[in-house]
C-alpha cells in the first residue's frame, strides 16, 4: 500500500505489454513523455503526428474489428428476434 509499490504495481503491465512490442496508445503516451524527459531530441507534435495519431486510429480499428466483430459473430444468432 505504499507510494512506491502502487507506482511498481502501474508502471509494470505497461513494460510487459512494451517488452511485447506492441504498439499501444496508452503504452505511447507513458514512454514518449519519458523519452522527452530523458533527452530525445523530437516535438510533441512529432510525436502526435507520427506516432500517436496513427497507432491511436490503428488501436480503434483493431477494437472494432477484433473485439466488435469476434463479440457479433459468436453472439449473433442468440439476438431475440425483433418484432414489427
Amino acid at each position: 500500500k505504499s507510494v512506491g509499490g502502487k507506482t511498481l504495481a502501474m508502471w509494470f503491465p505497461i513494460f510487459i505489454f512494451f517488452a511485447l512490442v506492441f504498439e499501444h496508445a496508452v503504452v505511447n503516451m507513458y514512454l514518449f513523455p519519458l523519452g522527452m524527459m530523458l533527452g530525445a531530441e523530437f516535438t510533441i507534435m512529432d510525436w502526435l503526428t507520427w506516432n500517436q495519431l496513427p497507432v491511436t486510429l490503428g488501436n480503434i480499428v483493431g477494437g472494432l474489428i477484433f473485439t466488435g466483430m469476434a463479440l457479433y459473430v459468436t453472439h449473433a444468432k442468440t439476438l431475440p428476434a425483433k418484432q414489427a
